[in-house]
């Protein structure tokens, strides 16, 4: 039998001043509470996200966590059956004014500043002439690296690279991000993204950790290893509720200094247990 726990308020002053990332956490909830996984198991959740965001870190607490190599092996357990088909989401970048960009995958809304490659070849990028380049942290290191043996020229690059990190996609190492800037030249915005693209962190211009998006994701630190949990609040295709991300990170709440007051993930990187299975979702 599922345990339901049910959050009681007072006063009316908080439900008028709800937060977007609390409704959609009500969705979340709502979506878990119909999968395999949850019904089988009789997992506790809460019925409703609290209304008060003090009370955000209690109603978390009370879920069990999920490792992300039990979901990684059935999906379908925590798949939304009823995920509505909706529009591919805009490609969104931090920094103003890229220019023409090169995005190396495809699944993001129409923009007429940006080209998808999703097969792309080395012909076709020269040709488009790009200003900026984006996509997975992978292919775009492979990339750099073709630059730096000689092979590829891209001259037309002048404004950044913005790699995607993630669930798929892993972490952007120090050295990673080195070998970037000798390739190209210029400055690399990392972005986390989950596993339907949606942006979950992204880096500024001041280049002192990821802005968590807070709309669209709920990080926690848990445990004796300290592994970083991931609430997805924009993914409508999957109800992750407190993902082991098999990734670590600090949380900060700290302004930047670019002037953004969102809570930020500091020093991310890989734990030694990251999935092998992880790849190949990808």
């Amino acid at each position: 039998m599922r345990v339901i726990v049910r959050w009681q308020f007072s006063g009316t002053g908080a439900s008028r001043s709800r937060s977007l990332r609390l409704k959609r956490l009500d969705d979340v909830l709502d979506r878990a509470a119909r999968t395999a996984r949850y019904k089988r198991e009789g997992v506790m959740l809460p019925e409703c996200a609290p209304r008060d965001e003090a009370f955000l870190a209690q109603c978390l607490e009370s879920i069990p966590s999920l490792d992300m190599d039990d979901f990684l092996r059935q999906p379908a357990d925590l798949y939304n059956w009823q995920n509505p088909r909706t529009a591919p989401a805009e490609l969104e970048f931090a920094v103003p004014h890229l220019g023409r960009t090169a995005v190396l995958g495809q699944g993001f809304a129409p923009d007429p500043q940006v080209a998808q490659f999703p097969y792309h070849t080395l012909e076709e990028l020269e040709e488009y002439e790009p200003e900026s380049l984006a996509g997975p942290a992978s292919k775009l290191l492979r990339l750099a690296e073709q630059v730096l043996a000689g092979r590829f020229l891209l001259p037309s690059l002048r404004t950044a690279v913005i790699p995607f990190t993630g669930l798929r996609h892993g972490c952007l190492k120090p050295e990673q991000r080195d070998l970037l800037w000798r390739a190209f030249r210029v400055p690399a915005f990392e972005q986390f993204r989950g596993f339907a693209q949606e942006l979950l962190a992204w880096e500024c211009e001041a280049h002192d950790g990821l802005h968590i998006r807070e709309q669209n994701a709920i990080f926690e630190k848990t445990g004796r290893n300290k592994e970083l949990l991931l609430t997805c609040l924009a993914c409508e295709e999957y109800a992750l509720l407190r993902l082991g991300t098999h990734m670590t990170a600090r949380l900060v709440t700290a302004p930047c200094g670019c002037g953004e007051t969102s809570p930020r993930l500091l020093g991310l990187r890989e734990m030694a247990a990251a999935p092998m299975a992880m790849a190949a979702y990808a």
